[in-house]
């Protein structure tokens, strides 16, 4: 037998290391829990969400508008008011500023936003929203808010791959 190259030895070797890989993962992510202060914590049950109705449709897009307007004028005191409560405690308005500068620098510095699909269950919301930029292209985020006392605030945010058609 040749000791040279063996194609379909090499392609078994990868594979093989492939399939102990994914392995690998499966078994970490099937063992991690979430923690709090070094503790385990139950984790929360996911409850169903729907089309939200107009009324409620309309305050999350207030929300909304209402930071990316403050973004527009530079007002971060004024776009971190509309932070849940959770991140303001975890991050302070000048590592907020920062981070919306370097990390979303579209969100930073849009011109309009057009929203699509909003779905909440009373006290969690996913609104789905196209921010246009300065250069006049949409990019796709999903915006994740939560009902505090002081009304809808932004959990997170997460870019997007655009998932539709235009008509």
């Amino acid at each position: 037998m040749n000791a040279g190259f063996n194609l379909i030895r090499w392609l078994m070797v990868i594979a093989m290391g492939f399939a102990l890989g994914l392995l690998l993962v499966f078994i970490t992510v099937s063992f991690m829990r979430p923690r709090e202060q070094g503790r385990l914590v139950r984790e929360a049950a996911i409850e169903p969400v729907s089309l939200s109705e107009e009324a409620v449709r309309n305050e999350l897009i207030q929300v909304i508008q209402g930071q990316l307007a403050a973004f527009r004028k530079n007002d971060y005191p004024k776009a971190y008011y509309y932070a849940a409560a959770a991140i303001r405690d975890q991050v302070p308005l000048p590592a907020f500023e920062r981070m919306v500068r370097t990390g979303f620098p579209v969100i930073a510095r849009s011109s309009s936003a057009e929203f699509g699909v909003i779905l909440d269950n009373g006290r969690e919301a996913v609104v789905n929203v196209g921010i246009i930029g300065e250069s006049g292209r949409a990019i796709h985020y999903r915006y994740f808010l939560r009902q505090e006392r002081t009304g809808w605030k932004i959990t997170g945010v997460v870019r997007v791959p655009f998932e539709g058609t235009f008509v």
